[in-house]
């Protein structure tokens, strides 16, 4: 960009060559489309001879830049007149202004990172930084993309990058230095070189694959079997991610029915957060596995801007990923541009729905698998039960004959004896049934003889029996008669009329002891032919016999 000094009254003019305001520092300038073709613009270039516009900040000497008090017209302060002791601060910084665009005549490519950016009116405004090898800002500034160069710029960004212009990204960019009186310093960016920043990310990724190989696990996941088939499949993806749902469409399906159970894990994949979580997602993993064992992890995202992969390329995760004791599947949705964690996985695929398709034809293969093995055993089976069917027969049918010709002859050899055997029987029974008709005459003999003897006997005892009774009857009988008799002479009036008397107290009762008389004050007698009162002197004593 080449600056103009254009008097207000030749603008128009100006501007029908194709000259265009710049609004910071409020003058006329050549497009770069005309640097070419300046002879229209003869009269109003600068009288000094200008630099080239594409010119590096290393090229330029610092004495360009130096102001001393000749060249930009101010007084000595030792020649200063009393009236002139000093300059208005809008003069020395209209003077440092020149001096910038005179020794910035055109765009100086410029290395930095963007710490912050945002838009206004079509206008995008940003912070740029540079910091050490330590991480500490050692030198900042702000800088603009007029909406004139905005549309063009960012869309060319876009497409060669994938993705749009953020913040953190490190870029180089083609710029014009810019001084105003009241907004100080600032770059006005003339034009972007994405490869540059998409050779940053390279770089990134090289040195990390680096690290792990010289580590010696850079190809350790791909190391481990796959699994003959899949029952249980871990699962880490961005929540709400439309190539999850892509996943779990089929996925679904298969846990439906249980045919294969996902567990999911969720992670950002995106911003300052995918460290820490992602480190998060694989450690639950990697303690559900050792409770009870996944068949693989799949790690999936669905699409996503070309430079957005940058933030999946980080050694830690990808280095657990290297040591994780089970095969790692890759779903991130890209096809062309590669991650660090695409590298380092068993398997990469280029979508999440390629992830469940190979594992649904690995679990749809081995049911295949299954049922062919079951045809082929029970094809085999059926033969072999054939076989032996057709065998049993022929043994039964052997046994058969064979049980019927040794019976044959075992009958032939039992019969003789069977006859034997029956006749000595006989012989034997009729023996022993004499014997026993002997005996059984001569017991009941015997016994006759003896009960005779009892009967004899007991019809004596029972003639002995009967007259003791008798006997004993009329003994017991003249007893109980004397009994009688005696009981009935024992009443009171036999006892009165034998000379005895009962003694009793006033209300009629017995006294029986000497004791109870004494402690009466009077006694009643009671005689055979009546009663008499008797008074008891108390202070008598009880003779004993």
């Amino acid at each position: 960009m080449i600056f103009l000094e254009v008097p207000f009254r030749e603008k128009d003019q100006a501007k029908a060559l194709g000259a265009r305001w710049d609004a910071v520092s409020k003058r006329w300038y050549v497009p770069e489309a005309l640097n070419d073709s300046l002879d229209g613009f003869k009269k109003w270039l600068p009288s000094t001879n200008p630099l080239d516009h594409n010119v590096s900040a290393d090229s330029i000497d610092n004495s360009t830049l130096s102001l001393n008090f000749e060249q930009t017209g101010f007084a000595s302060p030792s020649n200063a007149t009393e009236e002139q002791k000093g300059t208005k601060l809008s003069i020395v910084l209209n003077k440092v202004q020149t001096v910038l665009r005179q020794g910035f005549r055109g765009g100086v490519w410029v290395v930095a990172e963007i710490a912050n950016i945002n838009t206004r009116r079509g206008h995008v405004y940003l912070e740029l930084t540079e910091t050490n090898d330590s991480g500490q800002a050692i030198a900042n500034c702000r800088a603009m993309i007029w909406q004139s160069q905005a549309g063009r710029l960012l869309e060319r960004f876009s497409l060669e990058t994938g993705s749009e212009l953020a913040i953190g990204q490190k870029v180089l960019l083609l710029a014009e230095v810019s001084f105003h009186e009241q907004y100080g310093f600032s770059l006005v960016i003339q034009d972007l070189d994405p490869s540059y920043t998409l050779g940053e990310l390279e770089q990134r990724l090289n040195q990390i694959r680096k690290n792990l190989m010289q580590k010696g696990i850079y190809q350790q996941n791909k190391g481990h079997q796959l699994p003959a088939d899949y029952f249980r499949i871990a699962v880490i993806a961005p929540p709400q991610a439309a190539g999850l749902g892509d996943f779990r469409a089929d996925a679904d399906q298969l846990q439906k029915f249980k045919l294969c159970e996902f567990t999911y894990f969720y992670s950002s994949f995106q911003g300052d957060a995918v460290e820490g979580e992602m480190l998060e997602a694989i450690a639950a993993v990697k303690s559900l596995h050792q409770t009870k064992p996944f068949d693989a992890l799949v790690i999936i995202r669905g699409g996503g801007a070309k430079l957005d992969l940058n933030m999946l390329n980080i050694e830690s995760i990808a280095e657990t990923l290297c040591l994780l004791e089970l095969p790692v599947f890759s779903g991130i949705g890209h096809e062309r541009d590669n991650t660090i964690l695409d590298e380092v996985a068993h398997s990469r695929f280029d979508t999440p729905s390629k992830v469940i398709g190979f594992i649904k034809t690995q679990i749809v293969q081995q049911a295949k698998n299954a049922q062919i093995n079951w045809t082929h055993i029970e094809q085999s089976s059926r033969i072999l039960v054939q076989n032996l069917h057709h065998k049993i027969n022929k043994l039964n049918h052997e046994i058969t004959q064979n049980s019927l010709g040794c019976v044959y002859r075992w009958q032939k050899k039992v019969e003789p004896i069977h006859y034997e055997i029956s006749r000595l029987s006989e012989s034997k029974i009729s023996r022993v049934t004499q014997d026993i008709d002997a005996i059984y005459h001569s017991i009941n003999a015997e016994v006759k003889s003896k009960v005779n003897l009892v009967e004899k006997e007991v019809g004596r005892l029972k003639e002995t029996i009967n007259l003791e009774a008798k006997r004993s009857l009329s003994t017991q009988k003249q007893q109980i008669i004397q009994w009688i008799a005696f009981i009935l002479s024992s009443g009171p009036k036999s006892q009165l009329n034998r000379g005895f008397s009962i003694v009793k107290d006033a209300d009629g009762k017995p006294i029986t002891t000497a004791k109870q008389a004494l402690e009466q004050e009077t006694v009643e007698l009671e005689f055979s032919d009546g009663m008499i009162e008797a008074k008891i002197e108390k202070n008598q004593k009880i003779k004993t016999h």
